[in-house]
């Protein structure tokens, strides 16, 4: 509480200062004064000081201080001292302290230009109120009399008015049904906006899929060719070695395949489904690589082996 009545009395004190020195006479203590305060954050960052003070003011002091800051004459005495070599001079902090000091004053003298001139339309709103009040007053009169002939006309106007009591329920009811199509409607075009959303994603897995195979199947073709045209002259030890490059081949397909389709899937999918490997496929498929590579080099043994019968016979 202390530390907030030092601020508060200083603030007033370098306010009142501002508009109390002649800037002619003693430009050199406003810029000391200037680069002093730069110095205290604390006292920039005081909006609500700084609005305590402002609002506190006289009338003369308050429009010295608009004036002094540019808010009611075109030059702005504040921003033309900072200009002075000694505070352009300042760190970048300290600059940014005296920018927070200005917009805080300004900001409170704003405020209280626009509470005086609700309070001004306010009395005049009172007083106007005043001359109403006497003025019914006088209209109070004439007004009993006229009571009489408008109990008159009540249990007329009460009968009407139960119509238009029930004409607001009906009304209410057509709206109450007119926000439960409302609901359904959004309801059902919700339906519609996640049932399209799914057939791009469906879409995208197709489109991935064939980008996959077309990938994976561009060089099959010519690897095939090129694997069984050594095999002019079919042997066991070619065969055997037709089958391990199948069985290897085979199995790099499916994984380039695989990584392809889960790739694009990832990229690209907007719900929450995701593909699922199908492990029985890959069991069978690790199977008959397995027994291709197997065959292979049961192959290639039988095929050696009985080379070495031939040749020791």
């Amino acid at each position: 509480m202390t530390e907030k009545l030092d601020n508060t009395r200083l603030i007033h004190d370098i306010l009142k200062e501002f508009v109390e020195t002649d800037i002619e006479e003693n430009k050199e203590a406003l810029i000391d004064r200037i680069y002093d305060l730069s110095g205290f954050e604390e006292v920039c960052r005081s909006y609500p000081e700084i609005t305590y003070v402002i609002y506190r003011m006289n009338n003369d002091t308050f429009h010295a201080i608009e004036a002094f800051f540019g808010l009611s004459k075109p030059n702005n005495d504040f921003a033309g001292l900072r200009q002075e070599k000694k505070l352009d001079d300042l760190s970048k902090e300290e600059k940014e302290n005296l920018d927070r000091f200005e917009r805080h004053v300004k900001l409170s003298c704003y405020q209280r230009e626009y509470i005086g001139k609700l309070t001004t339309e306010a009395e005049k709103a009172a007083e106007k109120a005043q001359a109403a009040s006497e003025d019914a007053e006088q209209r109070a009169v004439t007004t009993q009399k006229v009571v009489a002939n408008v109990s008159l006309a009540a249990t007329k106007t009460k009968r009407v008015a139960q119509n238009a009591n029930n004409m607001a329920q009906q009304a209410q009811s057509i709206a109450d049904n007119a926000n439960k199509i409302a609901t359904k409607a959004q309801s059902i075009t919700d339906k519609v906006q996640k049932k399209t959303t799914g057939i791009y994603s469906e879409f995208v897995g197709i489109l991935a899929i064939f980008t996959a195979l077309s990938f994976a199947m561009m060089g099959s073709v010519q690897m095939l060719g090129n694997l069984f045209s050594n095999i002019k002259n079919p042997t066991t030890g070619s065969l055997g070695y037709a089958l391990i490059l199948a069985g290897i081949y085979l199995i790099v397909i499916y994984l380039l395949i695989m990584t392809l389709v889960l790739a694009m899937k990832k990229l690209f999918s907007t719900t929450p489904d995701s593909y699922k490997i199908s492990w029985p496929f890959v069991l069978v498929i690790s199977i008959a690589v397995t027994l291709m590579i197997l065959l292979g080099i049961f192959l290639i043994v039988l095929f050696k082996v009985s080379n070495l019968w031939t040749f020791y016979r």
